[in-house]
């Protein structure tokens, strides 16, 4: 009887010890990484967001070979019920065979792949990618955990089954995502600016002349960071005049030599006030043409009036730095212009687009 009982308890004992043995104890994937990016290749982390493009790459423990499957589990709050097989590609780290999948599907939170057949290297790095912007991130910013499992998957080589046909766990890992609490607002002002500087505040037309037109001229320099840039005006206290008598402003485009008449022009294009009429070889305005002008017996000088009312004579359409417009005044007189001194002030303002 004891050696009967020895024996019955020996057998249990090795019962128990072969059947310890059987069970399969999950391995760990390593280097497992989930990463979300949009469009251009950045990486994703916005709530409640469509992810053009899912990549999940990680190393198994044990090797995927033909039959076996890849399960990704994305926690509840990521929409995936949108994901096709077509969005889904698997390669593995080979030398000349790559993994092949078969028809990956969703099942509720998870994407199960079944693997047709094994590369050449089934203990290789994988890497999986979804694209299609059909997985969409949760709409409560926190941490979320994306879970992936490796399984022999069966005699019938799909997810689910019973008996022969039944999943064994491989391997499992999981990682984590932040989602929507990692973002910094950066803030920052730039001050706007705007300056102006006159060359000068006197502008001296001399003796008048009943045979040629006078000049005189200044320099307007402007600098803004306006955005749409600026405008620049010009405006008379009245006419240029001696007490009650006033020197007449110009009616048509120009000051001519010989007649009583008094305007204004600019070295800018496209104002109220008329450009200067004589161009450099380069087709540009200067400040020279004024110059030229001055004495000039023969050619008449493009000008407009001065009035009590704004006109622009300078333009910039961004931000400038040390803008430049030269403002020439020019009068001819005839024999029955009165004798006496002759003044007008004017005064230039600039108005920026911010």
């Amino acid at each position: 009887k004891k050696l009967n009982s020895f024996l019955v308890i020996t057998a249990i004992i090795l019962a128990v010890i072969f059947c310890s043995q059987g069970v399969v104890q999950a391995a760990g994937l390593t280097a497992l990484s989930v990463i979300l990016q949009d469009g251009s290749g950045n990486n994703l982390s916005d709530a409640t967001t469509a992810v053009p493009n899912t990549y999940i790459n990680f190393t198994p423990s044990t090797d995927i070979n033909t039959d076996d499957g890849i399960q990704i589990n994305f926690a509840s709050n990521f929409n995936i019920a949108s994901v096709v097989n077509g969005d889904v590609t698997v390669t593995q780290t080979n030398t000349s065979t790559d993994i092949t999948k078969g028809t990956a599907a969703v099942d509720t939170q998870d994407l199960q792949i079944p693997i047709t057949t094994e590369g050449d290297t089934p203990n290789g790095a994988v890497s999986i990618s979804i694209s299609g912007s059909h997985i969409t991130t949760p709409t409560t910013p926190g941490t979320y955990t994306v879970t992936v499992t490796t399984w022999n998957l069966g005699t019938d080589g799909a997810f689910g089954g019973a008996g022969g046909a039944a999943d064994t766990l491989e391997d499992s890992g999981a990682a984590a995502l932040v989602i929507g609490t990692n973002q910094v607002n950066i803030y920052g002002t730039v001050d706007p600016t705007l300056s102006l500087a006159l060359s000068a505040n006197t502008c001296d037309l001399g003796t008048l002349s009943l045979t040629d037109i006078k000049t005189c001229q200044y320099n307007t320099t402007v600098s803004t960071n306006g955005r749409n840039g600026y405008n620049a005006y010009i405006v008379a206290d009245g006419n240029l005049r001696n007490g009650a008598t006033s020197i007449t402003n110009v009616s048509d485009t120009n000051v001519t030599p010989g007649s009583e008449e008094y305007g204004v022009s600019s070295t800018d294009s496209g104002q109220q006030i008329r450009q200067i009429n004589d161009a450099n070889s380069s087709g540009t305005y200067t400040s020279a043409d004024c110059t030229a002008l001055n004495g000039q017996a023969v050619t008449a000088m493009d000008a407009d009036a001065l009035t009590t009312s704004d006109k622009t004579f300078g333009h910039s359409s961004g931000p400038v730095s040390s803008s430049v417009f030269t403002l020439c005044h020019a009068a001819g007189i005839t024999g029955t212009t009165p004798a006496g001194s002759y003044n007008q002030l004017v005064t230039i303002t600039v108005v920026a687009s911010f």
